[in-house]
């Protein structure tokens, strides 16, 4: 057990009710003692699960109370948006920041930021789109300006983890683009929020003749509560430490 299996052990042994019991789950379940069950057939968490939330494919965004000034801020980040693209500021091959593995040709972003850290250049290019992200939950992966070559195809995968929820704020989308999470089929509306669990299978394609671009970020699952936030981002950080070689 590791020195932050131990803490956390510690702090689990302390708590009683609901999230004692599922960070007592969590922490079985991480070591290996106890065999992870997703809630959902459709559901891959196979990088990290957390007992006990809720697994749907598709969240109405209508349930979150920051949707409606994310979705007026939209003249202002799309505004951002061109001024990077006329200034020729450079997008970037996607990277997963758990694997480093890229993601799919004709797919390139514009980080806003990592690992849960803001990449301060390009936050204060957009500083209303950063204002808007900080607006909500945001969890401890990664918000970028996404960009979808036409043509380009990203295949069916998962982000396999079960803590947060991805978010879309479609900005630039020509005919022929959608998206696939589970076995349901949605189309982006320019300005109008889509949330989604990436720990179901799901895949997006622009089949038109231009650019697709979507603002994407990630927040906590709405039932995971302070503490096991706090938890779940130590453990996050660790981590990355660990993959870095104890580098911070």
């Amino acid at each position: 057990m590791t020195a932050l299996e131990s803490a956390m052990q510690a702090l689990a042994d302390q708590l009683h009710g609901v999230e004692g019991a599922r960070l007592q789950r969590f922490l079985r379940v991480m070591r290996g003692k106890e065999v992870a069950v997703e809630e959902h057939p459709l559901q891959e968490a196979s990088q990290l699960y957390f007992p006990g939330l809720t697994a749907r494919p598709w969240w109405d965004p209508s349930t979150f109370a920051w949707v409606g000034g994310l979705e007026q801020a939209m003249p202002q980040i799309r505004a951002e948006l061109e001024a990077a693209l006329s200034e020729e500021v450079r997008f970037s091959p996607y990277e997963d920041p758990g694997t480093h593995d890229t993601g799919y040709p004709g797919w390139d972003v514009l980080p806003l930021y990592v690992g849960g850290e803001w990449l301060a250049r390009n936050a204060d290019r957009c500083p209303a789109t950063a204002r808007a992200l900080r607006s909500t939950s945001h969890g401890p992966r990664q918000g970028f300006f996404s960009r979808l070559r036409p043509g380009a195809h990203i295949k069916p995968h998962t982000g396999g983890i079960n803590v947060v929820l991805t978010c879309h704020l479609p900005l630039v989308v020509p005919e022929g683009c959608g998206i696939r999470v589970g076995e349901e089929l949605r189309p982006w509306d320019p300005g109008r929020a889509l949330i989604f669990d990436d720990s179901f299978v799901h895949e997006a394609w622009n089949r038109g003749k231009a650019d697709r671009v979507v603002l994407v970020w990630d927040i906590w699952h709405p039932e995971l509560t302070e503490l096991e936030r706090k938890v779940l981002a130590r453990l996050d950080v660790a981590d990355r430490q660990a993959r870095q070689g104890g580098r911070p």
